[in-house]
């Protein structure tokens, strides 16, 4: 029995599909679509069949700029470059109406490519979904965030890797140096004013989240090179968001931060020339208390009485303990604060450098303070210090010195002498009491002070910061 020779009408078939669905050629011209195409558009085939998509269905006067018509190029001849189909995401793509004017339209297109016999692709198959309905409810929702957006200055972005398709706020156009719509479709434009250096990076980071799951983060900043010489600084974040077949886009914000950066930069030049500065002060500072210490000496050489020397040398004492908050401020890159460790110990050092005072040993944990308290507790130090370093025997043991955090904010600076018990206590001079709890107000600290037989500690606890 001979099969009967049966002719297939694919026209009539395509027509009839209860789907709405356009057939192109590779050039993107029109070459057939299903009714429920043509009701879906309003359009006949006499209106479109035989002329290119983009002149078919062209952009809406009206809304400039908004009408994707580069991003729908760019998919349908990603799909015939490829071979394989396309999943756009939303486009708004206004479809003009038979009397004039046009009616606003949200789609989400999908192109398949369709090959022919010799292995060629021959035609693309769009299927566009009518999402204008589902687009419209989240306007609110839409306005919200763009309104929350304009008030952050953040501009949106989302990007597509593998079609290089680059939709953006028309913020971003502005902050690349184009106008506003005018920086095309794709993302290479773009990518071409990123700074060499900044852009590596940017890239390297797309790559890597490319087999990430929804939500996987990214973090980059970048420089932008604009036309006139101005350099702008971006800060962008965004996330992974895949689509129904798992082809990866990714959203985003990003930020001009290049104000920031400049105060930034100001600042810290400004900074720099105030540490300069402070650190020139200091040194002068050193410079003119050194002078006094030398015409103190020169004055002491000429004295008999002891006790005027005892109070000149005194004198001396305490002057060189200021000096030597200055000294260690001009030698070290911070000028405004002191690391107590190195300066208490140096301190010391000086203290016990005569043959007839005592050892002294150093307790002190890792700690800086400013300028403003370092000097009042170099003072109370030296005064502290006075009369426990002397020696009177060759078995008296060594001075400790501490300085620690006792709780939350408090300091406290302590000198022990373990044989203050057998050899009496020290007591402090009228002079050397007064300044104490002079320097020790200035710090708003308190002296723990008692001169009886047992006492063997001398401490001033302060806070670490004036409140």
């Amino acid at each position: 029995m001979k099969t009967p020779n049966v002719q297939t009408d694919f026209a009539a078939i395509l027509m009839g599909m209860p789907q709405p669905y356009l057939v192109l050629d590779v050039d993107l011209v029109i070459v057939g679509a299903s009714d429920a195409y043509l009701r879906l558009t309003q359009r006949s085939r006499a209106d479109i069949v035989g002329r290119n998509i983009l002149d078919a269905f062209p952009e809406n006067p009206d809304a400039a700029g908004t009408v994707e018509q580069g991003p729908l190029e760019v998919s349908l001849r990603h799909a015939i470059s490829s071979g394989r189909p396309h999943e756009m995401a939303v486009i708004q793509y206004d479809i003009p109406l038979p009397g004039g004017g046009f009616v606003q339209k949200f789609w989400t297109p999908i192109h398949t490519p369709v090959v022919g016999e010799n292995g060629a692709i021959r035609y693309i198959i769009q299927n566009p979904m009518d999402v204008t309905d589902s687009v419209v409810r989240q306007r609110e929702a839409d306005a919200r965030l763009r309104v929350a957006l304009h008030a952050a200055d953040l501009a949106s972005w989302e990007y597509e890797p593998e079609t290089d398709i680059w939709r953006r706020s028309h913020s971003v156009d502005v902050m690349f140096g184009f106008p506003p719509g005018g920086g095309g479709p794709v993302a290479e434009p773009f990518f071409s004013r990123m700074d060499t250096d900044d852009l590596e990076r940017v890239r390297n980071v797309i790559t890597s989240v490319i087999g990430c799951p929804d939500q996987t983060a990214m973090n980059f900043d970048y420089r932008i090179n604009l036309p006139d010489g101005d350099i702008r600084y971006i800060a962008s974040r965004g996330e992974v968001l895949r689509t129904s077949t798992g082809k990866v886009r990714m959203i985003g914000v990003l930020m001009d931060v290049t104000a920031d950066r400049k105060r930034e930069a100001e600042l810290s030049s400004a900074l720099n020339a105030l540490e300069h500065l402070l650190s020139e002060v200091n040194h002068r500072v050193k410079n003119s208390l050194q002078l006094v210490v030398s015409t103190l000496r020169l004055q002491a050489r000429r004295l008999e009485e002891p006790a005027a020397l005892e109070a000149f040398n005194q004198a001396i004492s305490r002057v060189r303990a200021i000096i030597s908050v200055h000294e260690r401020l001009y030698r070290t890159e911070n000028s405004l604060s002191v690391d107590m460790v190195d300066h208490i110990s140096r301190l010391c050092l000086d203290l016990a450098s005569s043959p007839r005072t005592r050892q002294i040993i150093v307790e002190a944990e890792d700690i800086s303070l400013p300028t403003e308290r370092a000097i009042p507790l170099s003072v109370i130090l030296n005064e502290l210090l006075s009369l426990p370093i002397k020696t009177t025997s060759k078995s008296d043991g060594p001075v400790i010195v501490s300085l620690r955090e006792v709780s939350d904010g408090l300091m406290e600076l302590e000198i022990r002498d373990p044989d203050a018990a057998s050899r009496g206590p020290s007591v402090l001079s009228d002079l050397s009491f007064k300044l104490v709890t002079s320097m020790a107000t200035q710090i708003d600290g308190q002296l723990h002070y008692h001169p009886d037989a047992t006492a063997h500690k001398l401490a001033v606890t302060f806070p670490r910061e004036r409140a």
